[in-house]
């Protein structure tokens, strides 16, 4: 059976396809409806949120001087996750842009030989991490109007990105060095750009945020409509006496629809606070997604990926369960 499905898993996938194509044709009502749900979520919520922010933070890592910056933290981050000279760079880029720019700079600074394959594995498992302007603008303020409960997740998150690193900073090999002697300068030939190429990043950045945001939201539309996903939902609600599983699934596949999800559920800030930085330090699949297109570059798998992610997911339950108690 399995070898029956690698070798048609094309053949299988576009029957699924299909087969979707022509529910969502003979009944488009309800999935119009869901596409317009999370076009107003990407416009209402987060582009006012994100997109002066995109701005700002691509024109800092235009000039020559943001690698510089951080060059004080590189010694310390060779000490605790053994990685050289850009890992300090791509994890503050990593928190101040959010998810996938950490991925994103872990693949050019590979490509152009500053990095080896192992940093970059060792690297990921802490600079993949969402904004603070996510967390606190679109999420915290934008949907729950609670900023505690963003500062809660703000700092849940970044922490267990931290400690997670720690666990992955003996993966790969003994150490190796930089395999050029001396690596092109990247960033100094490669960052300099007018605020016109600036402005069309952003703009493809966030146009793409809404396109992944509005998919699943019609994707997940058609899940709830099928009784077989209608039934394991209400079999663990009713096993477990959960009320949010459906949107614990939904920030499984996308973080902003799980997140807008949970505004309809009634449950302490307690448990909110863990929910979204759960899903938050899980990221979703469709960032999953935007993330590995980068990472293939390295040859890092996306079983690793997961990996990483799922523990750090894991270490920022019980980190928030701590923090929820004690300043909410």
């Amino acid at each position: 059976m399995v070898n029956f499905f690698k070798k048609n898993y094309e053949f299988i996938f576009c029957f699924i396809l299909f087969a979707v194509i022509l529910l969502i044709s003979l009944n488009p009502s309800p999935y119009i409806s869901s596409t317009y749900s999370g076009l107003k979520v990407w416009a209402t919520i987060v582009l006012p949120s994100l997109f002066v922010f995109f701005i700002l933070t691509k024109l800092f890592m235009s000039l020559k001087s943001s690698l510089k910056l951080f060059g004080f933290l590189d010694k310390l981050f060779y000490k605790f996750f053994k990685v050289k000279r850009t890992g300090s760079y791509i994890f503050i880029m990593s928190i101040m842009s959010g998810y996938p720019i950490g991925a994103k700079l872990i693949s050019e600074f590979y490509l152009d030989g500053t990095i080896t394959q192992t940093e970059a594995k060792r690297l990921i498992s802490f600079c993949s991490t969402s904004g603070p302007m996510f967390v606190l603008g679109s999420v915290a303020v934008g949907m729950f109007n609670d900023y505690k409960i963003g500062v809660v997740i703000l700092i849940s998150h970044l922490l267990s990105s931290f400690l997670n690193g720690l666990l992955y900073r003996n993966v790969g090999n003994k150490f190796p060095e930089i395999g050029t002697k001396n690596p092109p300068k990247t960033s100094e030939t490669k960052v300099k750009k007018t605020l016109n190429d600036i402005m069309y990043d952003t703009i493809i950045s966030v146009l793409m945020v809404g396109g992944y945001i509005t998919l699943s939201f019609t994707l997940l539309e058609f899940l709830t409509t099928l009784p077989f996903f209608s039934n394991i939902i209400n079999f663990f609600n009713a096993t477990l006496h959960l009320n949010f599983f459906e949107q614990v699934i939904k920030g499984v596949v996308e973080l902003t629809n799980g997140c807008v999800s949970l505004l309809d559920i009634d449950m302490s800030k307690q448990l909110l606070s863990i929910l979204l930085t759960a899903m938050i330090s899980f990221g979703g699949l469709s960032i999953h997604l935007q993330s590995q297109m980068f990472l293939s570059k390295v040859g890092i798998k996306y079983n690793y990926f997961l990996l990483t992610k799922v523990t750090q997911t894991i270490i920022s339950i019980l980190i928030s369960g701590l923090f929820s108690l004690i300043l909410l």
